[in-house]
């Protein structure tokens, strides 16, 4: 990826500011995003829209990505006079955004209360509806999977565009399978899959399939199984990230394939342990169950990890 950046900086050197490009990189690769960023803003001749942009784009890169520093800098550049117009206008997708990196971090609440600042923020009834789903997706992450389930079944899918609808799908699977309605699950993380490729957001596609592993295994189906796995393995961010659920499916996989009883290892336990703690313990819990393992149910200890200071967005949300 480093000779990709490099080739990207050399054409973001150039008089135009190729924001789509950038936009795209923020998807895809938004550690890379972030090094394009801070080099593209020290440019002396972008006008303000671009340099709006560009600190907007960061927002989202660093929230999913852990950036704490350039997160808070990039809010409070947006703050300041050259960009705060430009910003009133975009308050619902900024405060969205800055609940997305709460949301990553653990700290639901956070997100919840930015999410509800969006929706006061904006006229749009499709984008209340989006909003809709990520206060589900972090009521969910609150081990409350039933309040997630209603406000998802209230929202008409087809007033959102397609990304949108992937949000929503994926939302709807993690909710499912947390009510016990596994073959429902699944159905929606692989539509999910489908409306994120529709909208080259590959590493969203790779992301809600690791979803997907884990009920494969239930099902006992390894071939699907070993296939969305090698095209998952391709993003080494995300295996790095999930190291622990991974580790887990395949300590369990080897063993099943071997038509054996499956012996719980001191390593599978502390991959259940680590897989509960990065969300997946009702997948964990799921295995256990169907597999009859000699092992405890495991239960969320969600940390939060690197967490942002409170009420970031609080410029945008005055009457909260």
């Amino acid at each position: 990826m480093a000779i990709f950046v490099l080739g990207f900086l050399a054409l973001m050197a150039n008089a135009e500011v190729d924001l789509d490009a950038f936009e795209s990189l923020v998807k895809n690769a938004p550690d890379d995003a972030l090094k394009v960023y801070q080099n593209t803003i020290t440019r002396k001749d972008l006008s303000a829209q671009d340099l709006y942009q560009l600190h907007y784009q960061a927002i989202r890169a660093s929230a999913s990505t852990f950036n704490n520093v350039i997160l808070i800098k990039a809010v409070d550049s947006l703050k300041t006079p050259p960009f705060k117009a430009l910003a009133d206008e975009d308050r619902a997708k900024i405060l969205t955004n800055i609940g997305v990196g709460y949301r990553r971090r653990n700290q639901n609440e956070q997100a919840i209360w930015h999410y509800r600042c969006a929706m006061n923020a904006t006229a749009s009834l499709q984008y209340k509806s989006a909003l809709k789903v990520n206060i589900a997706i972090a009521y969910t992450r609150l081990e409350q999977p039933a309040i997630g389930y209603s406000l998802l079944k209230s929202v008409d899918r087809e007033m959102l565009p397609s990304f949108m609808q992937a949000g929503l799908l994926t939302a709807l699977g993690n909710a499912t399978f947390a009510l016990s309605e596994v073959d429902k699950a699944l159905s929606y993380f692989i539509e999910a899959a489908t409306h994120y490729a529709q909208d080259e957001n590959y590493r969203a596609v790779k992301q809600v399939s690791i979803n997907s592993l884990g009920i494969y295994v239930l099902n006992s189906d390894f071939s699907n199984y070993h296939k969305v796995l090698a095209d998952i393995a391709l993003e080494s961010s995300l295996v790095d990230d999930n190291q622990h659920y991974l580790g887990w499916l395949r300590e369990l996989v080897y063993q099943l394939e071997q038509n054996q009883p499956v012996t719980v290892s001191t390593t599978m336990k502390a991959y259940s342990l680590g897989a509960a703690n990065a969300g997946y313990a009702s997948m964990v819990n799921a295995h256990i169950d169907e597999f009859n393992l000699s092992l405890p149910k495991v239960t969320s200890q969600l940390t939060i990890r690197d967490p942002l200071p409170v009420e970031l967005g609080k410029a945008w949300c005055p009457n909260r």
